[in-house]
């Protein structure tokens, strides 16, 4: 059985380098810690005045692209302009980050109404 402490120090994230040509290079995208997958959930219930959801490719690219040392390259500030980026990018990005969060279709829509 694993000690507390050997649990507790695994705290390394899976990431995967994704080629997105619409960028013109590679980006890696990680696995979220729980805390991350928290904070990336509460983004979710935000709506706009005609109650859809603002955002929510945009908002897990924001929260899954990192740099080589697996730190969060994007701030909740850019999640607007990333949404103006192609939808081909995002999709790009969000399935690998789905692939990595154990995120299925339901897992998401499920997300947003919690």
């Amino acid at each position: 059985m694993l000690k507390r402490e050997e649990i507790l120090a695994k705290t390394e994230l899976k990431k995967k380098s994704v080629t997105v040509d619409e960028w013109g290079r590679d980006v890696f995208v990680s696995e979220m810690s729980g805390t991350m997958r928290d904070a990336w959930e509460q983004t979710l219930r935000e709506k706009d005045s005609s109650g859809n959801l603002l955002s929510p490719r945009a908002k897990l690219v924001a929260f899954t692209v990192v740099d080589e040392k697996g730190e969060r390259i994007f701030t909740d500030e850019d999640i607007p302009f990333i949404g103006r980026l192609s939808s081909a990018s995002l999709e790009k990005v969000c399935s690998a980050a789905m692939e990595l969060n154990g995120l299925g279709v339901g897992d998401v829509e499920k997300a947003k109404k919690n």
